[in-house]
């Protein structure tokens, strides 16, 4: 601005020179000039701040830029990067912050059913929960029942008659059932058959000391490492106590049920329970048939959870599109039959399709098996087994065999594979199996054939087969032995807007 005001005071000057040179006034030859050269600066002014929008026009300047100094840096040290700094705040100051609300679920009950037949002492058990408007918590699903003894024999001692010491078979609440079914709208999705191992090996291997100790009692479980696979616990001893019982509750050890997602309204859900027989589920010292075990007030509790219609309305609209979901992991049990004689199990064909993610081996008399009242059915002795192994596609897991020698106390491989093979020292979770127990009742062998061990994520499927080798110090008893082999496996249920339920095994 100032420029522009020395040029026109120069102009201004010039003007007036040249009309005093042409005869005309100073004086008025000044004011004249004067006033245009006023207003020719104040127009200039406001063109100025009609292009600048009314702002004050930045000052341009110029910066010198400094040379940087050169440093010769010693060789392999580099400079480390600046470290940005964040700012935080702790809980104890976060004076105004409130917890998040969830807003999808308005109420939560539980409901309790009854079996659609009559509760018979041989079974079946059938619930039917009919097209229910709510979503279900599946893993909160709990049955409850009373055991009753009956028939208890009588022995003669000094002149008096005394009942027969009997004691329930361990985990009674899951052991009293052999086999369950599940059904979707009149689809299987699952079938679990021998349930009672399966349950058993999966809380003994699975579940905390805790949880066992704890919730589970309720279930009648029951630590015996004190026993060590004898029959006749105290604690576990059952008297004819005619309407009482022994009031159990027990969670439901189906795999589709082991999920923190919410099952889908209007499902017809029928479940199927098959019982053990008496020889299975009560042990003593008598061999012919000392009592009967029957149960009563039979009931089947679910949870179930109100959606706010906004939500259920949001999820029926995407079910149009995408069916719901509900991967689980699939257990699978087979039991191979080892000849009495035998030294050794050559290489036994257990599947010819999928690979397992993982296998779990342990043997078993077979006549406790099938039911004994003089000997204990979840007994899983060592057998003086020498050597197992497992091929799995052409893979030899591990690629040499497990060396066991009992009799003089040396397994230490394969007790730790246990725990190692189970996730456990990851998972820090301990299934309490000591040096100890392991070769008194205890003995499990476990194969990993996953490449990394995520219990959250699937396995690349393999096609091939599997295959167990058993070799043992002396040779099998009378009757021979029963190899329980536990598989697990990935599989999927989906169910789409109309209901329509597709299960897939991936075996």
């Amino acid at each position: 601005m100032g420029v522009s005001v020395g040029r026109e005071v120069l102009d201004s000057s010039i003007r007036v020179a040249n009309d005093v040179a042409s005869g005309d006034s100073f004086k008025q030859s000044l004011n004249r000039n004067a006033s245009n050269s006023y207003n020719s600066l104040v127009n200039r002014a406001i063109g100025k701040l009609g292009q600048t929008g009314g702002r004050r026009p930045k000052r341009r300047t110029t910066r010198r830029v400094k040379k940087k100094k050169t440093v010769r840096k010693s060789a392999g040290r580099k400079k480390a990067a600046p470290r940005k700094k964040v700012t935080r705040v702790t809980p104890n100051i976060c004076l105004f912050d409130t917890p998040p609300s969830q807003v999808a679920f308005s109420k939560g009950k539980w409901m309790t059913f009854s079996p659609s037949n009559p509760i018979e002492p041989k079974g079946p058990y059938t619930f039917n929960v009919f097209d229910s408007a709510h979503f279900f918590q599946l893993n909160k699903t709990y049955l409850t029942f009373k055991a009753h003894l009956s028939s208890v024999k009588k022995k003669d001692e000094g002149g008096t008659k005394t009942a027969v010491p009997i004691s329930h078979t361990n985990f009674i609440g899951a052991t009293f059932f052999n086999q369950v079914k599940l059904s979707y709208n009149n689809v299987l999705v699952y079938d679990s058959s021998h349930y009672a191992y399966k349950a058993y090996i999966q809380t003994l291997l699975g579940e905390s000391d805790e949880m066992k100790e704890g919730f589970l009692s309720a279930a009648r479980w029951s630590n015996d490492e004190d026993s060590l696979g004898a029959v006749l616990v105290d604690k576990r001893r059952l008297q004819e106590d005619g309407t009482n019982g022994l009031d159990i509750c027990t969670p439901l050890f189906l795999e589709p049920f082991q999920t923190d997602k919410l099952l889908i309204p209007h499902i017809n859900i029928q479940l199927t329970l098959y019982r053990n027989n008496d020889a299975f589920c009560l042990e003593s010292t008598e061999a012919d048939a000392p009592a009967k075990i029957f149960i009563s007030d039979l009931k089947l509790h679910m949870r179930a959870i109100d959606v706010v219609p906004s939500a259920t309305i949001a999820l029926e609209n995407r079910l149009r599109t995408t069916p719901a979901q509900y991967p689980f992991k699939n257990l699978k049990m087979k039991v191979i039959t080892i000849p009495p004689g035998r030294t050794e199990l050559p290489f036994n064909v257990l599947y010819q399709d999928i690979l397992p993610r993982r296998v779990i081996v342990g043997l078993i008399d077979p006549e406790a098996m099938e039911g004994s009242f003089t000997k204990n059915a979840l007994n899983f002795a060592h057998h003086d087994v020498s050597e197992i192994q497992l091929d799995a596609g052409g893979t030899v897991y591990p690629p040499q065999p497990i060396q066991c020698d009992f009799v003089n106390k040396n397994y230490a491989q394969a007790f730790a594979r246990l725990y190692e093979e189970l996730g456990a020292l990851s998972e820090k979770s301990c299934p309490r199996i000591t040096y100890k127990m392991f070769r008194n009742g205890y003995a499990f062998y476990v194969f990993n054939l996953t490449a990394m061990d995520n219990p959250n994520s699937w396995e690349l499927i393999q096609s091939g087969t599997t295959q167990l080798y058993i070799r043992f110090n002396k040779k099998t008893p009378d009757g021979g032995l029963n190899a329980c082999v536990l598989s697990e496996y990935d599989g999927m249920i989906t169910i789409d807007a109309f209901r329509n339920t597709t299960v897939t095994h991936m075996h």
